[in-house]
């Protein structure tokens, strides 16, 4: 599911797509990571990369974020790409004008303490600093997951252990069957959720209808 954040930007950044590598932490410490399409909402962060990564986020107390590389894949350095941007007569705002995307650019510069008012050929190498951590790892404050009717996977349910694999068929209870969520399985994205859904579903219908004949 997305998580929420109080960023005042994120109305700005609404819709706003970027791979990215994002990195949780709680209290300073590595919750989880990954890599992959980051999407902006107006309630927080979304897309593959959160999905994949935000199972149990801000489910205890503490200071929970996360830091966004928004060009991981760069082979090399940042700093001397904004410096050789210092030849143009580009507004302060859009120094990263055709590396992001323009909106997210903007609310980074600006994040990054730049004047949108100068020139790009004004900036200090300080200030090109600044951008070069913003951009490589910007951090999000978390508060919450957006809830319940908005999640893509669901985790928890009834143990695996309790069901024969091969039939769906409950150990306990005989004539009992189970499959998809309601069992305790979630995966990645990917169609992982949606194939164990139609597997261990055909699995389970195959075996209660031999029950019946």
């Amino acid at each position: 599911v997305q998580i929420q954040s109080n960023w005042p930007a994120l109305p700005s950044l609404k819709g706003v797509r970027a791979n990215c590598v994002a990195k949780i932490f709680k209290d300073s410490q590595l919750h989880s990571s990954g890599k992959g399409e980051l999407q902006f909402t107006e309630h927080g962060l979304s897309g593959p990369v959160i999905f994949e990564i935000s199972r149990d986020v801000c489910h205890e107390k503490g200071n929970w974020v996360c830091l966004l590389d928004f060009l991981p894949d760069l082979d090399e350095p940042l700093m001397p790409m904004l410096q050789r941007k210092r030849e143009t007569n580009l507004p302060a705002e859009e120094l990263l004008t055709g590396i992001l995307h323009n909106r997210l650019g903007r609310v980074l510069t600006k994040a990054a303490g730049v004047r949108g008012t100068g020139l790009v050929a004004e900036l200090s190498d300080g200030e090109l600093d600044g951008v070069c951590k913003a951009v490589k790892a910007f951090s999000v404050p978390l508060t919450e997951p957006l809830g319940m009717d908005s999640a893509q996977v669901t985790a928890g349910g009834i143990l695996t252990s309790e069901f024969d694999e091969m039939t769906m068929e409950s150990r306990l209870v005989p004539g009992l069957y189970a499959c998809g969520e309601v069992l305790d399985v979630d995966g990645d994205c990917g169609g992982y959720n949606l194939q164990w859904a139609w597997s261990s579903g055909v699995l389970a219908g195959l075996n209660a209808g031999k029950d019946r004949i």
